[in-house]
């Protein structure tokens, strides 16, 4: 007899155990968050979650060089820590499901929207 459950899948992972040393945990094989925490969000309609690596790198320098230009591309910056696993908390998830960084939030729109 066949099987007519249907899986859903958690809305948060639940990892049994860390292993394969300190950078183990940023590229895991897993989509989803693994635990809860909300992104900040501040008073600016554009907020970006990322780090201070190469592509982290090239969004703020195209924020920063639009708002040169006189474009309204003000906007908040937040660090997302990969190497804690940040970028697998549930906030950050909704934001980016690839859970890869940068991730930009637009709350000028209405729903608003992601760019990762």
């Amino acid at each position: 007899m066949a099987d007519t459950s249907t899986y859903t899948p958690p809305k948060v992972w639940k990892s049994d155990a860390e292993n394969g040393g300190r950078w183990a945990g940023i590229n895991r094989p897993i989509a989803g968050a693994t635990h809860d925490k909300e992104l900040p969000v501040g008073r600016h309609p554009l907020q970006l979650y990322s780090l201070a690596t190469p592509n982290g790198v090239k969004v703020t320098v195209l924020l920063e060089e639009l708002l040169a230009l006189g474009h309204d591309a003000e906007y908040d910056a937040w660090l997302i820590r990969i190497g804690k696993s940040e970028q697998f908390g549930s906030g950050f998830v909704a934001v980016n499901p690839n859970s890869k960084i940068p991730a930009l939030m637009d709350h000028g729109t209405e729903p608003p929207t992601r760019v990762f």
